[in-house]
């Protein structure tokens, strides 16, 4: 079974990322997290192998959240992580391009976010 941290802090949006990758994906458990802080606290908890965030959030940015995961100590140091947004500019790219990091612009569609998190799965 394959775990995935997922944060966006739009409830709505989060609900429907869950159910596309439960439905898509059966062999995952999802843990959910509502802004970076709380994802970051997940981060220091478990063992995930795949990282999927927002940018956009309350507390602490999906870019803030990674340069946390790769900079601080924690259990997912090196875990890829997707981040999704509609305002990544060429500047996000280059800062997190070295650091492991998929982008998926919004409005995406399911078979985008399903194949992208394959890749990293199977």
């Amino acid at each position: 079974m394959y775990k995935i941290l997922l944060c966006e802090d739009e409830p709505d949006l989060l609900e429907l990322l869950v159910d596309i990758i439960e439905m898509k994906l059966p062999n995952c458990q999802i843990y959910t997290a509502i802004n970076g802080l709380d994802g970051f606290i997940w981060s220091q908890k478990e063992n995930f192998d795949l990282i999927i965030t927002d940018h956009k959030m309350p507390f602490m940015t999906g870019a803030a959240f990674i340069i946390g995961l790769r900079t601080r100590e924690n259990k997912n140091k090196a875990t890829p992580v997707i981040m999704l947004s509609g305002h990544i500019d060429s500047k996000m790219r280059q800062e997190l391009k070295i650091q492991n990091v998929e982008f998926l612009e919004k409005p995406l569609t399911a078979d985008d976010l399903i194949n992208l998190t394959r890749t990293y799965l199977i």
